[in-house]
């Protein structure tokens, strides 16, 4: 890659991580998509410059990772990325002319989230779980999930100041640095009790500011930051495949259930859409579509004029 473009690349992150206040998993992403695109033009010219790709080249780059048989989201994200970068661009330099703005973006099928039904939560709650630190800190995790709709990575990074249990509150740090309040029920609290009561008499623990402190290791010889994502999401698969035997389910399946089961049960658009930390409601609605397909196999099933 011609230095030019390797330092427009690292600026572009820079300003990501440094101003935006990106996570290092969404600048990885850019990174990722910046470079392989850089390398896919220069394939077709050694010398190619990042800021003066004209339209049709990123038309055709999109079609190539199509063909490739990436998926219409994955091609969208990777022309966000590029249009994320020339705007910053010209941003910056008001002589470049930000051809990616123009290029359209594959339509993205409706896909409907996955979620389990309340009584399989409860399953899956249930256990079971062993009478150790390890064990409540699994049930916890799975408590916290469904009680409070957190991405994995704020589960990961919740830090014992960010909990009021009297309040009955935890303090979230989201996407862009976004902070927001969740709330716990009384089967999570009594699961954030059962594990302090563990952690509390861990000696390895005592100084960790982290709610789930990273395990000791070679790496880290003094448990130093926060549980890593890769242990988190090891955690709740083991508990899917233990009661459900199903790859498909993830953590990310718990936040579907948390807003299904909220507007199940008459919460509104606006507080679901607070409570996940969206920024804009758009996001918050495809949970409106299963309630619709839930209307229309209730009515298919009973109404005499549906079939």
């Amino acid at each position: 890659m011609p230095d030019g473009n390797e330092k427009l690349i690292r600026e572009f992150l820079d300003y990501l991580r440094y101003e935006r206040k990106y996570s290092p998993h969404t600048i990885r992403s850019y990174k990722t998509d910046l470079h392989e695109f850089s390398q896919f033009i220069q394939s077709y010219e050694a010398s190619a410059d990042l800021r003066v790709i004209e339209e049709s080249v990123i038309q055709y780059y999109l079609s190539k990772q199509t063909q490739r048989g990436l998926s219409a989201r994955t091609v969208a994200r990777k022309l966000a990325t590029l249009k994320s970068f020339y705007k910053y661009l010209c941003k910056f330099d008001s002589k470049l002319i930000n051809f990616a703005r123009s290029v359209k973006s594959p339509k993205i099928p409706k896909n409907l989230p996955i979620f389990l039904r309340e009584e399989d939560v409860a399953k899956l709650l249930e256990g079971p779980f062993e009478n150790t630190l390890k064990g409540s800190r699994d049930r916890l995790i799975l408590e916290l999930f469904y009680a409070t709709g957190i991405r994995i990575s704020e589960m990961a990074k919740i830090r014992i100041k960010d909990i009021d249990s009297d309040e009955k509150i935890v303090r979230i740090l989201g996407k862009g640095n976004k902070e927001r309040i969740v709330i716990l029920g009384q089967k999570a609290l009594d699961a954030l009790k059962d594990y302090l009561k563990f952690r509390n008499n861990d000696e390895r623990y005592y100084h960790s500011e982290f709610l789930f402190p990273r395990e000791r290791g070679k790496n880290n010889p003094n448990n130093s930051g926060s549980i890593s994502i890769k242990t988190v999401y090891n955690i709740v698969k083991k508990y899917f495949r233990l009661l459900f035997g199903e790859e498909k389910l993830s953590p990310h399946t718990f936040r579907h259930s948390f807003a299904t089961h909220l507007l199940d049960r008459g919460a509104d658009l606006m507080s679901v859409k607070d409570l996940l930390g969206h920024s804009s409601l758009s996001s918050t609605q495809i949970y409106t579509h299963v309630q619709i397909e839930k209307l229309k196999k209730a009515y298919k099933k009973a109404h005499p004029h549906a079939k």
